[in-house]
């Protein structure tokens, strides 16, 4: 193998242990339990985000796409001070 090749490898390596180490984290997080209502639309939506990230990461939690999709709309919308809703 080359060292460009064994380089690339190197740093994906790196980047999946990483990867692993912030889903363990955020397993680890003291969680709340609570029941949400879907449309269509999105429970689809959520299905298909879950199972790309099922085949990237092979172990995921729903409860984790959930929770990354309100702080990704807290962010944009409160921190960033954008709003979403027009």
């Amino acid at each position: 193998m080359s060292e460009e090749v064994q380089e690339l490898m190197h740093q994906a390596a790196k980047e999946t242990g990483s990867l692993d180490e912030q889903m363990t984290k955020r397993r680890n997080k003291k969680k709340i339990k609570a029941t949400i209502y879907l449309t269509e639309e999105a429970e689809q939506a959520f299905t298909e985000l879950y199972i790309h990230r099922l085949r990237k990461d092979r172990k995921i939690d729903r409860s984790i796409i959930a929770c990354d999709a309100i702080l990704a709309l807290y962010e944009k919308e409160v921190v960033n001070g954008q709003s979403v809703f027009v």
